[in-house]
């Protein structure tokens, strides 16, 4: 790595991100990738009555609220609502 800081540069600081580009994009891709995959489990666990998988699903989407900070407000009250439902079904 190298970096130069120049007497015009607006910023004087050095700052280095450490992660390369192919990594910084599967982080990226991530945080919905897994937002997406945690709502299809719950959904098709309520679709199916199967109480586990609803759980899972709102306890995977609670994790996620931590790294989804733009839409934290949304995925906290879905995961929220997910669990009241798996809390409301019936244990086969």
């Amino acid at each position: 790595m190298f970096a130069a800081i120049g007497p015009h540069d607006p910023c004087r600081a050095v700052t280095v991100n450490p992660g390369s580009r192919a990594g910084e994009a599967l982080v990226a891709a991530a945080a919905p990738g897994g937002l997406l995959a945690f709502a299809a489990l719950a959904i098709t666990g309520a679709a199916r009555s199967r109480r586990r998988r609803v759980l899972a699903g709102a306890i995977g989407m609670l994790a996620e609220t931590v790294v989804v900070f733009t839409i934290a407000p949304l995925t906290l009250a879905a995961g929220l609502v997910l669990l009241l439902i798996a809390w409301r079904q019936p244990v086969p």
